[in-house]
């Protein structure tokens, strides 16, 4: 059907083995019932603690045979349901991020390792229908650009205070990010013109917002995903979902529980 609007669904910054379980389960139970024509994972899926350069010289980050546990364990918990989910003829996008880079970066000290730290070939995510989108790169949803957000820099309480200000006017356009965990919408206006419009938003995480590595300390950050309808000619529509609870509420209903 021509006219028909396209659901796409996106979730950023997993950061497993941080993951925040009640946010993964919602999901999974909203896109059981409500396929999507599209599904994106918006970056940092993996955490990588045991590749990180902020761990390097902390064995207790480090354990034996963390990275392979890593792996099994986003098959197993993340992609592997998700897969069970989403409809045969699903558009499936894998997007790079910043965390995902820890594993290039410690095969440039590394280059013996290349090619067995290689989390895409070891999930075989194209041979499973993912489009992958290295990190830098940007895809997108009718005329709304998705990238994984890292150049908009920092993270917790000490990112830009106006994140989506600052996305709007680096990608010069309509674009979703995440990165920064913290869900923010800016929009910017042509002063020149009464129709260029143009929106930049930040969405939230599917990552615990207390990670042990923060030491308690209070962050921004908010659980949760977004919804994006495509209509026909490329205008979109944009819903992020937040999960505070363990639930949430879209047309009506309640997903997820406490």
């Amino acid at each position: 059907m021509p006219n028909k609007v396209k659901r796409a669904v996106a979730i950023f910054d997993i950061h497993y083995p941080v993951h925040h379980k009640p946010t993964i389960a919602a999901a999974l139970e909203y896109l059981k019932e409500n396929p999507p024509d599209i599904f994106l994972l918006g970056g940092d899926q993996f955490h990588f603690d045991c590749l990180s350069h902020h761990t390097k010289g902390k064995p207790i980050y480090r354990t034996r045979r963390s990275y392979m546990n890593d792996i099994e364990g986003f098959e197993e918990n993340i992609l592997g349901p998700l897969e069970e989910v989403l409809p045969k003829k699903c558009i499936k996008r894998w997007h790079e991020g910043n965390h995902e880079r820890f594993a290039w970066d410690f095969i440039e000290e590394h280059p013996e390792l290349e090619d067995a730290l290689n989390h895409i070939k070891l999930l075989e995510l194209e041979e499973r229908g993912w489009e992958v989108f290295k990190l830098g790169e940007a895809s997108k949803l009718g005329k709304l650009t998705v990238a994984h957000g890292e150049t908009l820099s920092g993270w917790g309480n000490q990112a830009s205070l106006m994140q989506a200000k600052k996305a709007v006017e680096i990608f010069t356009g309509n674009i979703l990010v995440g990165h920064s965990h913290s869900p923010q919408t800016f929009t910017k206006v042509s002063p020149v013109s009464h129709t260029n419009k143009w929106q930049g938003h930040v969405a939230p995480c599917a990552c615990s917002v207390n990670p042990s590595y923060l030491r308690n300390r209070a962050t921004n950050w908010l659980n949760g995903f977004c919804l994006i309808d495509i209509l026909p000619g490329g205008n979109f529509n944009y819903y992020p979902v937040v999960i505070s609870d363990g639930t949430f509420s879209f047309n009506g209903k309640v997903y997820g529980k406490k």
